[in-house]
């Protein structure tokens, strides 16, 4: 089934040379080396499906309301509340 898109006023096929600006889609992904299996990544499906086969995930992934950051922020919290150096025991 087509896909058709909204163009400079016209409807013309998704995929189309009418329909791209600019030209071909070139992606800026580097490839390299999982750290997992050592296969080659190179395109961002590839990372995607590495990172989940490993159960891991980049941190530069999660924005700041992210559960990850949230979680983070709430372990730092919590340890500068406690931190033994700021505690006088010996007195």
């Amino acid at each position: 089934m087509p896909v058709y898109v909204l163009r400079n006023g016209e409807l013309v096929e998704k995929g189309t040379p009418e329909a791209r600006q600019g030209g071909p889609y070139i992606s800026r992904f580097e490839s390299y080396e999982s750290p997992i299996d050592d296969k080659t990544i190179s395109s961002h499906r590839q990372r995607d499906m590495d990172l989940y086969r490993s159960n891991s995930y980049d941190v530069r992934d999660t924005g700041p309301n992210h559960a990850f950051t949230r979680a983070k922020e709430a372990r730092k919290a919590d340890n500068g509340r406690s931190n033994p150096a700021q505690l006088d025991f010996w007195r």
